[in-house]
């Protein structure tokens, strides 16, 4: 699994320098020369403000899927009800300017409650090659953004607890496709207290274009 790292620019360092520049001539003394002056101007301007500091330009586009995953050992139901392409996310506003997307996918998880443990975000991964390599998620960075949107992360649901657990999973893809797969993945594991193994279980969603 390929780890993502995303390059953040520092450029506020540039506007403080410009400003220093214009701060240390202004105190040159009275007898400033025109091309001083034209210096000064020029150095004092407001800087552009940086991609990152806004929402990248583009609308968002939730394409429906409604595909139920059944996982017969556990008991558990997820359902895959839509995903969120081209979500204009602050944060993350520089892997959009490098090419890349951020991606919402909303599911609705029933757990069976014959057997302990949690369904979470990371059951869930994405891929932008048809599969040849998948990525996590990591809808932390994302949570006050989601929040904004009106959009409640999912939370860790266990399975003890039943009921039915419906929230958003952010990825972050660093190369925008068509179309990705996502892929939800439960381990296999022997039951304590007798010679009982489960498989696990693996299952794949497409998220069609926007």
């Amino acid at each position: 699994m390929r780890t993502r790292t995303t390059v953040r620019t520092g450029r506020l360092a540039a506007v403080g320098l410009s400003l220093g520049v214009a701060l240390t001539l202004a105190g040159c003394g009275s007898e400033e020369t025109d091309a001083d002056a034209a210096v000064e101007v020029e150095s004092s301007a407001p800087a552009s403000e940086s991609p990152s500091a806004a929402a990248p330009a583009g609308d968002e586009t939730e394409v429906k899927i409604g595909k139920t995953l059944k996982d017969p050992d556990m008991g558990d139901t997820i359902e895959v009800v839509s995903a969120v392409r081209d979500f204009p996310s602050t944060e993350e506003a520089d892997l959009i300017a490098e090419g890349g997307e951020v991606v919402l996918l909303q599911v609705k998880i029933k757990p069976g409650t014959e057997y302990g443990g949690r369904i979470s975000e990371g059951n869930f991964e994405i891929s932008w090659d048809n599969g040849g390599d998948f990525e996590s998620s990591d809808t932390r960075l994302m949570t006050e953004e989601l929040t904004a949107a009106k959009r409640t992360p999912l939370e860790d649901v266990q399975r003890r607890d039943g009921g039915e657990h419906t929230g958003w999973i952010a990825f972050q893809v660093e190369e925008k496709a068509d179309t990705y797969l996502i892929e939800y993945e439960r381990d296999g594991a022997k039951v304590i207290g007798s010679d009982k193994t489960i498989a696990e279980f693996t299952e794949q969603v497409e998220i069609p274009a926007s």
